[in-house]
C-alpha cells in the first residue's frame, strides 16, 4: 500500500482498487476471479440406522422442487431420501436432480429412481423393494433379491459445484417422513445430521421420529470476502410428493 494511498472495495462489481493519495487507481482485482469448487458428494443429510429385528417396510418423504440455481456451471444437484444396507455399499434412491448425471439431465429439475451397487457381486435372494415418486409415471423401480436396507436418509448430494449460486436459494424442507417396519411402526427413531460446516450447507430436524418428521436443508446464507451476508428470499414452488415405497 502506497503511502496516504487507501483501499476502496467496490461490493456491486465485486473488485478491489488500490488508490494513490492523488486519486489515481493503481491497482484492481475482483474478489471473484477464480472459482473455487465447493465440497463434493454428500455435502449434508439427517440419517436413522434400523437396528431392530424387523426390517423397514415403508419410508415415505414430501418435498417441494426448489427454483432453478441462479448460475448453471456445469454442476450437479442432487436432493433424496434414501435406504442402504448396514455395509453402506449399496442404495436405493429417488432422486430429483439439477444438472446432468448418467440418467440424463441438464439445466433444469428431473427425477429418477436409483439403484447403485458393486459390480460382480452376488446378490442373495432376501429381500425385495421398490422405489418410486408418486404420479410421476416411469419411476417406479422394483429390486429383487437383495441384503436387507437398514439405513435411511434425507440427503443433499452435489457435483462440480464451484459458487453458492450454483444452489437453489433458501431451503429444502423434508416434511411428512413417515418410517415403518414389517411389524410396525419403528420406535425410537432419532435422526442424527451430517453438516457441511467448511461451505455454511446445513440440515436441522424440526421434528424427529418415525411419523411426520421433518427436516430442513439450509443453502448458502454466504458471507463473501468483502461484502455483508447474502439473503436469499425467493420462495419454493412446484409442489412434488416423493414416495419410495417398500
Amino acid at each position: 500500500m502506497p503511502s496516504n494511498g487507501s483501499l476502496l472495495h467496490d461490493p456491486e462489481a465485486h473488485e478491489t482498487h488500490i488508490i494513490a493519495s492523488n486519486g489515481t487507481k493503481l491497482f484492481s482485482a475482483s474478489s471473484n476471479s477464480t472459482k473455487v469448487p465447493q465440497q463434493s458428494g454428500w455435502i449434508t443429510y439427517a440419517s436413522w440406522l434400523n437396528t431392530n429385528s424387523a426390517p423397514i417396510s415403508s419410508f415415505t418423504t414430501t418435498w417441494t422442487v426448489p427454483p432453478a440455481p441462479k448460475t448453471f456451471n456445469g454442476q450437479t444437484v442432487f436432493l433424496f431420501n434414501s435406504i442402504e444396507p448396514s455395509s453402506g455399499n449399496a442404495i436405493l434412491q429417488p432422486v430429483l436432480q439439477y444438472g446432468p448425471s448418467a440418467a440424463g439431465g441438464g439445466q433444469y429439475w428431473s427425477v429418477a429412481s436409483w439403484y447403485v451397487a458393486p459390480l460382480g457381486r452376488t446378490l442373495p435372494l432376501s429381500y425385495s423393494y421398490v422405489s418410486q415418486f408418486t404420479n410421476v409415471p416411469g419411476t417406479a423401480l422394483s429390486i429383487v433379491g437383495i441384503n436387507q436396507l437398514t439405513w435411511a436418509t434425507e440427503t443433499l448430494e452435489s457435483y462440480s459445484v464451484t459458487t453458492e449460486s450454483d444452489y437453489p436459494a433458501g431451503t429444502t424442507v423434508f416434511s411428512g417422513i413417515n418410517l415403518s417396519l414389517s411389524g410396525g411402526k419403528a420406535q425410537n427413531v432419532r435422526w442424527g445430521v451430517a453438516n457441511d460446516v467448511q461451505d455454511g450447507l446445513t440440515t436441522t430436524v424440526n421434528t424427529d421420529g418415525a411419523r411426520g418428521a421433518q427436516i430442513t436443508v439450509k443453502y448458502y446464507v454466504a458471507i463473501s470476502q468483502f461484502t455483508s451476508p447474502l439473503h436469499f428470499a425467493e420462495k419454493l414452488r412446484n409442489k412434488l410428493s416423493d414416495r419410495a415405497l417398500f
